[in-house]
């Protein structure tokens, strides 16, 4: 295996911001914001940056195009590619503006189609991420807007702008596609894509809940049902568009960083980074979706994503702690008042996918996998079910600790909702990149999250207060 592999995504020396992306001929091009930060130099190039792929794990770095602006879309009409994009010229004001190319490279900004909102439905200073596409059921084009509205009774006026056009050029403001009064920031990267009967609606925001929703409905106009788990990720995955490549839908987002203490919440003497905040930017990630039978949407693994990860390792555990029925990789224990667990005898490599299934009986409290953890337990990133809660937490080594618990005024660093049964079987596929972790658990949800501190260590699983088993555990690296 080749040490330097990379599976998320990442340029030299920068960082991945918001993806564009667009399907053609069997090839994923992947236009994104790349976020130089201090790194940035006279003669480096700002604006859209192109990469190809076919797979999501080889990428070739196609260059930066000669249009410098913000979050759009991409549309073909005959043999015209049709760049929609936005750019920032003061605090007050917003633009959306066109461009078009006949090779994807060389763009011709149509300047005199560049317009903002029109004050009086929509917020001048918020008026940008314009996704545009042809909507056969009305026949024509529809234009989808990151911004807010002008009226309303509080600040809550966050929405999902709407623009028709009959020739991409000249554009009608119309009533919000999407308003519903619940963030205070705008829609940023709205996007809409149909499967089957279901029309499908994505936004990001970064207040009240910083992550990516969707919408679903019947009809193109809405009304617009939020499904019970309305998010694909949680708040490592942000600012995600969809693309279709004719037989599977992909959402592509970013997994930031954390490379600054903003806020002054670290420890004094702290040297590490798993108490930072959030950045903007960071790695390309990306899911696969899936429908459900009653339309709600779900997230996997890209299959091409896991298919490279072909070489199994050597895979073994000590004896732990509590007592445990092992057979033939599988793991069982009965701890119904303490907590068990056992760790494996062989490290995690820094690049690698962790598989297996697991089961809980009646009342248990808690179960799930332990990552690069000593046999102290102390020292681990802990990916925690819990049924009575219905949902998997993330804890890191930090809340083990009396200092971690006094630092952070919350419970839980990261969840995410998922319903769970007692007696049914899960599977679960972690792939791990470096300080990148994905947990995709039953091809329903994923919980993007970083782990920085701790370089190495082992396999653990455990269960707390109940019965629990675990099988076909394997580890996997790419050949």
């Amino acid at each position: 295996m080749d040490e330097n592999i990379q599976v998320f995504y990442k340029p030299e020396n920068s960082w991945v911001g918001d993806f564009i992306p667009y399907y053609e001929d069997g090839e994923f091009k992947l236009f994104y914001l790349k976020n130089w930060r201090d790194n940035y130099q006279e003669g480096y190039k700002r604006g859209w940056h192109l990469i190809t792929t076919s797979d999501f794990i080889d990428f070739k770095e196609e260059g930066a195009c000669n249009i410098v602006g913000g979050t759009g879309s991409i549309i073909k009409i005959d043999d015209l590619y049709h760049m929609f994009y936005c750019k920032f010229p003061s605090a007050e004001e917003q633009l959306v503006c066109h461009a078009i190319s006949k090779d994807l490279e060389i763009w011709e900004d149509i300047t005199e189609d560049t317009f903002t909102a029109d004050g009086k439905i929509y917020d001048k200073a918020h008026w940008r991420d314009p996704h545009v596409f042809w909507n056969k059921k009305e026949g024509e084009y529809w234009m989808l807007i990151s911004t807010r509205t002008v009226a309303g009774k509080s600040t809550r006026t966050g929405c999902v702008g709407l623009c028709t056009s009959q020739d991409l050029k000249k554009w009608k403001y119309q009533q919000p596609l999407y308003a519903p009064g619940i963030h205070v920031g705008a829609h940023e990267c709205a996007d809409m894509f149909k499967i089957g009967d279901w029309w499908y609606l994505i936004y990001s925001n970064y207040t009240d809940n910083f992550r990516t929703f969707y919408r679903m409905s019947r009809s193109p106009e809405g009304p617009w049902i939020t499904p019970a788990n309305d998010t694909f990720d949680g708040r490592a995955f942000y600012a995600a568009k969809s693309t279709f490549d004719g037989e599977k839908y992909y959402i592509f987002g970013w997994n930031p960083t954390k490379e600054s203490n903003h806020f002054g919440f670290n420890p004094e003497n702290y040297q590490g980074k798993d108490y930072d905040t959030w950045d903007w930017g960071g790695s390309l990630i990306v899911h696969q979706l899936l429908q459900n039978d009653d339309g709600t949407l779900a997230v996997k693994i890209p299959d091409t994503v896991s298919a490279k990860f072909k070489k199994g390792l050597p895979l073994s555990f000590n004896e732990g702690q509590g007592e445990w029925d092992i057979n033939t990789n599988t793991y069982k224990t009965e701890s119904n008042y303490a907590f068990s667990s056992l760790i494996s005898n062989e490290d995690i490599p820094s690049v690698c996918k962790i598989s297996g299934k697991l089961n809980f009986g009646k009342d248990t409290k808690a179960c799930g996998i332990m990552l690069r953890v000593q046999d102290d337990l102390a020292h681990g990133y802990y990916y925690r079910l819990e049924p009575n809660r219905d949902r998997l937490l993330f804890r890191s080594h930090l809340m083990q600790s009396e200092e971690g618990g006094k630092t952070f005024p919350y419970e839980a660093e990261l969840e995410r909702p998922v319903h769970l049964e007692f007696g049914k079987e899960y599977n679960f596929n972690i792939i791990i990149d470096d300080t990148i972790c994905e947990f995709y658990f039953n091809d329903e949800i994923v919980m993007s999250s970083r782990i920085y501190d701790l370089k190495e260590g082992k396999l653990g699983i455990f269960v707390s207060e109940g019965i629990g088993q675990f099988t076909d555990l394997s580890i996997n690296v790419i050949d």
